[in-house]
């Protein structure tokens, strides 16, 4: 129904009981994009622009041709002898009627809205099952043993994680070692440039970062083949901080100038729980690297003292 700006410079909804003859235009008026219903200036300077639109006009419609007034007399003959213009309550039925079909425009809307965020959805979740089809987690629509490891891992990164579990990157690492390793994958740095002025230790950590890195790179071109990307880039910008902590340096020696010790106590038990995940997904030696690399980790500030305060899961039966 249309919204009309009045003589009286006030905004209201029309119905079909406003019309009971056919309108006919008598001019156009721009109104701009920026026009507010609600703002009295905008309604005024709406009227004013009819108003001058219309000055000198005849007010009064142009007559209309004897054809356009058979035809008009016809229809409303029709109307006349239709069953319902005897009606008492015809005009509160026609309200009820404007009401239903304004009901029924906005249920299809809301079910158009749904069905298309449910088709993304649905297509997501195809896309996701053959990245993890192409990389072995799934077979024939069931779930592997990989598979079942990589669902013992709840990290934004957990593809990865599942990914260096499997091709033993993690395998052969001292505990500080470990836990310096797997922090790529729960820290974030703040910017860009925090992360690349961090030094890294010294050893296999290097190396298994760069294979990490590599690993990455080749998940990620998975995922844009079938137009995912879920994975963001692991940040080896914690590594050194992690080592040396699980190392049992002071917490002052750890700590940097992008580095808060708030900061730095969120990040050590986001990586201690990883690590814990980690123990659950992993068998012997690197389950008990990890969880001696959670032992490593918890003292001083941190929350976490020891292994007996994670989830039980942790302390639970591995997988086979």
């Amino acid at each position: 129904m249309p919204l009309v700006l009045t003589a009286g410079r006030q905004v209201r909804r029309l119905s079909v009981a406003d019309f009971p003859m056919p309108v006919e235009p008598i001019d156009r008026v721009r109104i701009p994009n920026w026009f507010s219903p609600r703002s009295p200036k905008h309604r005024r300077d709406l009227a004013s622009s009819m108003m001058t639109k219309l000055a000198g006009r005849d007010k009064e419609p142009p007559p209309r041709s004897k054809a356009a007034q058979d035809q008009i007399a016809a229809l409303r003959r029709r109307v006349r002898s239709h069953p319902c213009h005897d009606c008492p309550d015809r005009e509160e039925h026609a309200r009820r009627m404007e009401r239903r079909a304004r009901l029924q425009r906005e249920v299809d809307r809301l079910e158009a809205t749904v069905a298309g965020r449910s088709h993304v959805i649905a297509r997501t979740f195809q896309r996701v099952c053959a990245v993890l089809a192409h990389l072995g987690y799934t077979k024939d629509g069931r779930v592997t043993d990989a598979g079942k490891r990589l669902a013992c891992l709840y990290t934004e990164l957990d593809l990865l994680a599942a990914e260096c579990l499997r091709r033993g990157l993690w395998d052969g690492l001292s505990p500080a070692e470990l836990a310096a390793c797997v922090s790529a994958l729960t820290f974030e740095s703040r910017t860009a440039e925090a992360a690349a002025a961090v030094p890294q230790p010294g050893g296999p950590v290097r190396a298994v970062l760069a294979a990490t890195m590599s690993l990455w790179r080749e998940l990620d071109d998975i995922e844009k083949d079938n137009r995912l990307s879920f994975l963001r880039e692991p940040d080896p910008g914690f590594a050194w901080a992690a080592h040396a902590w699980a190392q049992g340096k002071p917490l002052e020696s750890v700590l940097g100038p992008d580095l808060t010790p708030g900061d730095f106590v969120r990040a050590v038990k986001q990586l201690m729980d990883l690590l814990g995940q980690v123990a659950v997904a992993a068998g012997d030696p690197l389950r008990s690297t990890a969880l001696a690399a959670v032992d490593a980790l918890g003292h001083g500030v941190v929350t976490f003292s020891s292994v007996e305060d994670l989830p039980d899961p942790a302390r639970g039966t591995l997988p086979a």
